[in-house]
């Protein structure tokens, strides 16, 4: 049952003070509904119910809860609750939870940790931020080359239960710089006598602690792993990463993408984790930056007023900004997933500009007649008579010529623009939605009214 559902059944055992039950109830439950019926508990409830769990289901699930939940647990439970909770977290989880916090309670848990789990703590949290080395768990399995299959079964039955996974066990040397990686079923169907080395390839995809967590989705897509080998600059392993891992980091990323191609800032918590300045810091600035953009429309309105039927013109002005600015977002959105994806390099940029140049003079024509058509219509019948039949041509021809060229300009600029951004490290990201509409805006109006002043001054 989803955890949610029982939230009313939960809160009144706690007003009747039915611990008994209550704890029976909650310790029944599935581990990954009960992050769904914390998160509908607010105050002294949630810290009820939090304290009632087992030390480990509550060491399993702490990293699940939204930021400002974790933090009202914190100042809830005692000192020794909370150390004894975090001690048991695992390594990569309790690391993201100490990025998340806020400087002075991450210290203060930090402080709360003992023995070998505040040195993994510590070691996580010294690589660079955003670093494959956050991202990743010190437990996991290592054997040497010449120990027999026995043996490594022998040790993988004593060191099982803290390990993150059993799947895949990594073969090393004495230095401890990796070889190798064995599946757990081949060593359960080798002969035991045989040793670790008699069934290697050596042949292994692995992660360095120092890249960029990004480089990890795609390892992991290329070789479709459960699980892949971290190492440091002198090829020492140190680490694992674990798909659970990068399908939340897979996750945040196109969160991110979503975020900032709808014209605001990533934020950095959820939507109900982030507090109302916080929502304001990330949008208000890309508003701000997006008025700005459309004060150059108004500006080149402005250098246009003066022509002969300004005001029957501007009437056509969404026939031209809206298609264009639509086929730009469309292109530019595709050149983001495709960069996200790796489908498409910056090498890759002459061959985009060849196919969307004509493709975007399809689209362009095709628009272009639609609104021609739209416009010698439209002039007709709401100027009754008062246009010269000529004049109505060259309006409408204006149209047609101004979407067509708009058209193919957007595509165009829509295609290169993420390149541009991803060649002077920025996030191609940025590109999309708004900041294309706003540049479109500004290009379309140009675009028409230079076009219907050329056409209409061959009738003055």
């Amino acid at each position: 049952m989803n955890g949610s559902t029982l939230q009313p059944e939960i809160s009144a055992l706690i007003e009747a003070k039915d611990f008994a039950r209550l704890k029976s109830e909650i310790r029944e439950m599935e581990i990954h509904d009960l992050p769904d019926l914390l998160s509908t508990l607010e105050d002294e409830d949630l810290g009820v119910v939090f304290r009632l769990l087992p030390q480990q289901t509550a060491a399993d699930i702490l990293g699940d809860l939204e930021i400002d939940q974790i933090e009202e647990l914190i100042q809830t439970l005692s000192s020794e609750n909370m150390a004894a909770i975090l001690n048991d977290m695992p390594p990569d989880d309790r690391t993201e939870l100490l990025e998340e916090l806020p400087g002075v309670l991450a210290q203060r848990l930090l402080n709360s940790l003992r023995g070998e789990e505040l040195r993994i703590a510590r070691s996580l949290l010294a690589y660079p931020e955003d670093s494959i080395g956050r991202l990743m768990t010190p437990e996991y399995v290592a054997v040497l080359q010449d120990w027999t299959i026995e043996n490594v079964l022998r040790h993988i039955r004593k060191v099982a239960q803290k390990k993150e996974t059993l799947n895949v066990i990594y073969v090393v040397d004495k230095n401890g710089e990796l070889i190798d990686e064995i599946m757990l079923e081949d060593l359960v169907l080798a002969d035991p006598q045989q040793e670790v080395s008699d069934i290697m390839d050596e042949s292994t995809a692995f992660l360095r602690a120092s890249d960029d967590q990004e480089s990890a989705i795609e390892l992991f897509k290329k070789y479709d792993a459960i699980a892949l080998p971290v190492v440091n600059s002198q090829g020492v392993l140190v680490g694992i990463v674990t798909n659970d891992d990068v399908m939340d980091l897979v996750e945040e990323e196109d969160t991110e993408d979503f975020q900032k191609m709808v014209g605001m800032g990533p934020l950095e918590y959820s939507y109900f984790g982030t507090n109302f300045w916080g929502m304001v810091r990330s949008r208000l600035p890309w508003l701000v930056l997006l008025l700005a953009a459309q004060t150059l429309t108004t500006i080149a309105l402005v250098n246009f007023q003066n022509i002969v039927m300004f005001a029957v013109l501007i009437v056509f002005m969404p026939l031209i900004n809206s298609p264009a600015g639509n086929t730009g977002s469309q292109i530019a959105g595709m050149m983001i997933r495709s960069f996200a994806v790796q489908e498409i390099q910056l090498s890759d940029w002459w061959r985009v500009l060849l196919r969307e140049l004509w493709r975007g003079a399809t689209f362009g024509l095709a628009l272009g007649v639609l609104g021609y058509v739209a416009a010698m219509v439209f002039t007709a019948y709401q100027k009754n008579g008062t246009l010269e039949p000529q004049q109505i041509q060259q309006i409408a021809l204006s149209v047609g010529l101004a979407i067509t060229a708009a058209v193919t300009f957007a595509n165009i600029i829509g295609s290169m623009l993420p390149f541009f951004f991803k060649r002077v490290g920025l996030d191609p990201a940025v590109t999309s939605g708004p900041f294309i509409a706003s540049v479109m805006d500004v290009s379309g109006i140009i675009i028409y009214f230079s076009i219907a002043i050329t056409l209409l001054s061959t009738i003055q």
